[in-house]
């Protein structure tokens, strides 16, 4: 009797601990600091958006509970970063919060024409790497450029030419004549840079973003927040034409991993005491060897962060009132995560059913709207459902593309919140020890029980008389918005033209490092085009992965989704950034991936661009591709040297 009465007591201590738990966690998540949005800036109907952006040394607050608070700073983080910040904007920017770690966001129509005077105050410092040039080691931190993520522009200065080096205004001349046989001498510059931008009349409207582009520092800028929305609005043609749009409550959602680490409260790691949580070379690629830069090797960093934040701010929320439905535009600034778009109910009470989670409709993949063209009159646009293990359909192979949304991809989604009050949250698609949580675990509560959010999303009666939207746009409506030009079958080739293998090397190409990245067993090489493509010409692209998980992206022109593996989509999607994938077997051996194939047609410009992996790791470390646009006319096959790369 004893023993069974002191089971009893066992169970029920257990539980109150448990019920205990699960309400102070539900009031944390519930209380969470609402997301708050990063300044802006449009050019309205004047055709024209100029701005200043610097990117200089600054502290930041990271707003919200710290990830690394067992051995770091329990709350608000305060970071050294080089941060772009908005100095300048005609017109004026509209008052929101510049003091948050992320970019301004930008927004144009188009036929418009942004101006942006980008300007390097950082200092030149060989401790970071300013003083190297290497195509598969870090280096050059303090060495910026600017990329508009998915715009299609001229890839040729003043417009989106990533050759292009700024470096800070006392650099020796050293290592300027070192990037002038390099890159070309038009392409090494010091202090700023004056980008000019046509945006194309037909261009789609839709989310796309803006990040710095130094090769062999993309991954620290990343991680340093250097990165903003840029976002093509169309009142004409575009999704703000649409009344449900237009009426809806908009929330910018810029995910950034900020790999601070430094020295913390047991006086291991690399920080200062003036600089306790710093960014460095260690805290972002970790290798002693790699960030030696000549010198001795630097100590670790006792804890780096790799969580995610949202516009600079760690488990924000969002609030919905019940019913609402709310225009998200999601970019995945983050340096290589996947991370999948369900929303988990977070502690559902057991004795009620479990409420209706809020839905996502994808409005647009990548900028570009997801267009149906067998959509019956009243059908919604497509509803993002839990992912498919292993697809054998066209559905399931077209929810898996949109649901999961790799490093550099966006989703302008409309988020419709349930009829009854209730808490949810977004997660990545890690688990506590960083390894990838297996694709039948995901989107399940049970899944993230000990994993910290990245969002929550509050769902609320509300006491307001002001009315809100509560409509969704039909899929016939996004139909009749600006899209690319359908690809048809009649003009693909039947046998793929053009093929990507993203893999790895060993310490051949990259002995500081141990190995290099590459694609199809190559590295990058700055000085002559590693793929010739020819203006108006249709390739079908082969992807895929020998090793890892890998995100192939290529400036400038999108492409047309045609088949992922045996299955093909069952309407074209278009995509700048694809996530591509090893498998693994049924005792969880990494397999090689499936191959992906698509479609592209390069249009209106000509020159030198990038073919990458947007696991900006892999990029620094060598997986890159210099492409050359050619003339329709000219012979695609034709080698061409490009010392003087993007400016001819």
């Amino acid at each position: 009797m004893k023993k069974n009465t002191y089971q009893l007591f066992t169970i029920q201590l257990i539980f109150f601990v448990f019920l205990v738990m699960t309400i102070a966690m539900t009031h944390a998540l519930v209380h969470a600091a609402s997301l708050q949005m990063p300044v802006s800036v449009s050019s309205g109907s004047t055709k024209s958006l100029s701005v200043q952006l610097d990117v200089e040394s600054a502290i930041y607050t990271l707003f919200g509970p710290s990830p690394t608070a067992k051995n770091g700073p329990s709350e608000n983080p305060v970071v050294s970063v080089r941060a772009a910040k908005l100095t300048h904007s005609k017109p004026a920017a509209s008052q929101s919060a510049n003091h948050l770690l992320v970019g301004p966001t930008l927004r144009v129509r188009p036929g418009d024409k942004l101006n942006i005077l980008f300007r390097n105050n950082l200092n030149y410092e060989k401790s970071a790497g300013d003083a190297s040039h290497s195509t598969t080691n870090p280096h050059g931190f303090d060495v910026i450029n600017l990329h508009t993520h998915g715009l299609h522009v001229s890839p040729r200065s003043p417009s989106d030419n990533v050759l292009l080096n700024i470096f800070p205004k006392k650099t020796p001349k050293e290592p300027l004549n070192e990037c002038y046989a390099e890159f070309g001498k038009e392409n090494c510059v010091t202090e700023k840079f004056s980008y000019t931008y046509k945006i194309p009349v037909n261009h789609p409207s839709g989310t796309y973003w803006y990040h710095a582009h130094k090769h062999g520092a993309v991954a620290m800028h990343l991680a340093n927040g250097i990165a903003g929305a840029l976002i093509i609005e169309d009142p004409a043609h575009g999704l703000e034409s649409l009344p449900a749009v237009q009426k809806a409550r908009e929330q910018i959602i810029l995910l950034q991993e900020v790999a601070y680490g430094g020295k913390y409260p047991d006086g291991t790691g690399s920080g200062t005491k003036k600089d306790p949580y710093r960014i460095d070379c260690m805290s972002v690629y970790g290798n002693q060897n790699g960030c030696a830069f000549g010198g001795q090797e630097p100590p670790a960093p006792g804890i780096t962060n790799n969580e995610l934040s949202v516009n600079g701010q760690f488990q924000p929320s969002i609030t919905l009132s019940t019913n609402e439905a709310q225009l998200w535009r999601v970019i995945n600034g983050s340096i290589g995560n996947v991370v999948p778009m369900c929303l988990i109910p977070v502690n559902q009470p057991n004795d009620k059913p479990a409420t209706t989670t809020p839905v996502a409709y994808v409005l647009a993949a990548d900028g570009v709207p997801v267009q149906n063209p067998d959509a019956g009159k009243n059908d919604l646009p497509v509803l993002l459902a839990n992912p498919i293990v292993k697809p054998t359909d066209g559905a399931g192979v077209l929810n898996n593309e949109l649901l999961f949304l790799a490093a550099g991809q966006r989703l302008d989604l409309m988020v419709k919140a349930p009829s009854t009050p209730g808490t949810y949250a977004l997660y990545d698609g890690v688990d506590q020890s960083g390894s990838a949580i297996p694709r039948d675990q995901l989107c399940q509560a049970s899944t993230y029980a000990q994993l910290t959010p990245i969002l929550t999303v509050n769902v609320e009666v509300s006491t307001s008389e002001i009315a809100y939207n509560t409509d969704v746009p039909t899929q016939q409506a996004l139909n009749r918005l600006t899209a690319p030009i359908t690809i048809t079958a009649a003009e693909s080739p039947e046998l793929p033209t053009q093929g990507a293998v993203f893999g790895f090397t060993n310490s051949e190409f990259a002995p500081i490092d141990g190995g290099a990245s590459v694609i199809n067993a190559r590295v990058f090489n700055p000085i002559r085009s590693q793929r010739n493509l020819a203006l108006k010409q249709v390739d079908l692209w082969s992807a895929q992965s020998a090793a890892g998980t890998h995100m192939f992206h290529i400036h400038i022109n999108s492409f047309q989704l045609v088949s992922r593996g045996q299955v093909k989509y069952p309407f074209p999607i278009w995509r700048d950034t694809l996530l591509v994938e090893t498998q693994s077997d049924k005792e969880g051996n990494a397999e090689i991936g499936d191959i992906v194939q698509f479609l592209q047609k390069p249009l209106d410009y000509t020159g030198s661009l990038v073919m990458h992996c947007h696991n900006v790791f892999h990029e620094d470390n060598g997986m890159m591709e210099l492409v050359n646009i050619l003339p329709s006319s000219s012979n695609s096959h034709r080698p061409v040297h490009k010392k003087h790369a993007g400016t001819h």
